[in-house]
């Protein structure tokens, strides 16, 4: 790591030492922060291929850990959402139903593979969310809304 990439990261530490609530991981808090009106971003399985340059926020640890619904529970109080895209073979599956719990939001629904499936969605991602989660297509693609 260079220089600046470990001063950063000393510095992003200090900010998560000082929080009392939240999201705690500095990496996941500075990409949260930096979001805008209409940036989209993914929370993954831990077997989603993600494409070369989008910023893979890693929070896996091992296979189960951290869950997908653990991470979308901490997630809900921290955003406004629009809207979220899963993929067909999610729908009426234990993952859509994590999504649907944790945000009021309208969910679309594509292929996951193929021309114009999810995975092509993953190259307009901010980045991607990366949890311990083993459960078939637990990964969806959130558009953010503004707060007024």
């Amino acid at each position: 790591m260079d220089s600046i990439s470990q001063s950063a990261c000393q510095h992003y530490e200090r900010i998560a030492d000082m929080l009392i609530h939240g999201i705690l991981n500095a990496q996941l808090s500075a990409a949260l922060a930096g979001l805008r009106h209409k940036d989209v971003f993914v929370v993954s399985d831990c077997g989603l291929p993600v494409p070369q340059g989008i910023e893979v926020i890693d929070l896996a640890v091992v296979f189960g850990v951290p869950r997908f619904e653990e991470v979308l529970e901490a997630l809900r109080p921290q955003l406004v959402l629009e809207e979220g895209l899963m993929a067909e073979e999610a729908r009426g599956e234990q993952a859509e139903r994590w999504v649907k719990d944790h945000f009021n939001v309208p969910l679309s629904y594509v292929p996951h593979d193929g021309s114009g499936g999810f995975k092509s969605h993953i190259k307009n991602a901010k980045f991607v969310v990366r949890t311990g989660e083993t459960t078939s297509y637990a990964n969806v693609i959130f558009r953010c809304g503004v707060p007024f």
